[in-house]
């Protein structure tokens, strides 16, 4: 047998109903029951929608089942930013889904739970606020369920400033912009968003930071909180972020000189939050710009 498949998209038939999931995989995926068991029990498997660890639950007839085979490369762990009996705030690395889904691997809380098993600390670690998977920079996690309501009142009644880097791709007609496109989702392709003025209100402001050859380093101040926010307003702007070709943004930057560099990632970090602490104090917090966004910025600047 040749090496497996990444992935299998696989839909019940009548014969198929009753069948026990791992059977199921087997039979229809064409792999080995202990591979169809392993993926099922770290979690790979989608039944009707839904992650399923069960390799016993029961298939359906019209069932769609979807499996992830290869078991996902470690996380890297995100770096603290900030500790204490409430609040941990990290910079979350690119490539970690801030809630459990269908990408594989772990989320930013069992990261972060992780993280404080290993200094020997209490390992609650709840979402407060959620960047894409893609997306690099400070995010804060609640160590209990009352700093977590506290938390997330920041965030829902805007008192929670944000600053994001962005490198675009085209040439700001200003140095300062603004956009206060109302976004809804797309319709024609799930999990994207659109400018629809019947959607929910949202603002964005941007500032120039610097410009480069095709290209500029941006820096954007979400005013509202709306999934997809900074990426849907650049590209509504002409300035799409480089390596988010969902948006229209291009997979690789380029060179006068012919040079290439390719891109993993849409190139968007949450450089800085300030939010009010549970305890009534100020939380501000910074994180650096990461590898990927200054190694670009200088292939460009050359």
């Amino acid at each position: 047998m040749g090496r497996p498949p990444a992935r299998l998209r696989l839909f019940a038939i009548g014969a198929d109903a009753g069948a026990p999931l791992v059977r199921f995989v087997e039979a229809r995926g064409g792999v080995t029951q202990e591979l169809a068991r392993a993926a099922i029990l770290r979690g790979g498997a989608f039944l009707r929608g839904r992650r399923i660890r069960d390799p016993d639950a029961v298939v359906r007839e019209g069932d769609r089942v979807e499996v992830e085979l290869r078991e996902p490369a470690p996380a890297e762990l995100p770096r603290i930013l900030h500790l204490d009996r409430l609040v941990l705030a990290v910079d979350k690395p690119a490539g970690v889904l801030a809630q459990e889904g269908r990408g594989g691997g772990p989320a930013l809380p069992d990261l972060c739970s992780r993280l404080l098993r290993e200094r020997d600390e209490p390992d609650a670690a709840l979402l407060v606020h959620r960047l894409d998977r893609g997306t690099t920079g400070v995010t804060v996690l609640a160590r209990t369920r009352a700093a977590q309501a506290a938390l997330l009142a920041e965030f829902r009644e805007a008192r929670a400033t944000k600053e994001y880097l962005a490198l675009c791709a085209g040439e700001p007609s200003a140095d300062e912009l603004a956009s206060d496109l109302a976004l809804g989702a797309d319709p024609a392709v799930p999990g994207k968003r659109r400018p629809d003025s019947r959607g929910e209100p949202a603002r964005t402001r941007f500032r120039v930071l610097r410009r480069l050859p095709g290209a500029a380093l941006i820096a954007a101040f979400p005013e509202t909180g709306r999934t997809h926010q900074v990426r849907v307003h650049l590209a509504a702007l002409g300035l799409p972020l480089a390596g988010d070709a969902r948006y229209g943004g291009p997979r690789s930057l380029a060179r006068p000189d012919g040079r290439r560099l390719e891109l993993s990632r849409p190139l968007l970090h949450a450089l800085g939050l300030r939010l009010r602490h549970p305890e009534g104090h100020e939380l501000s917090l910074r994180a650096p710009a990461p590898a990927d966004l200054e190694e670009a910025v200088r292939f460009l600047g050359r």
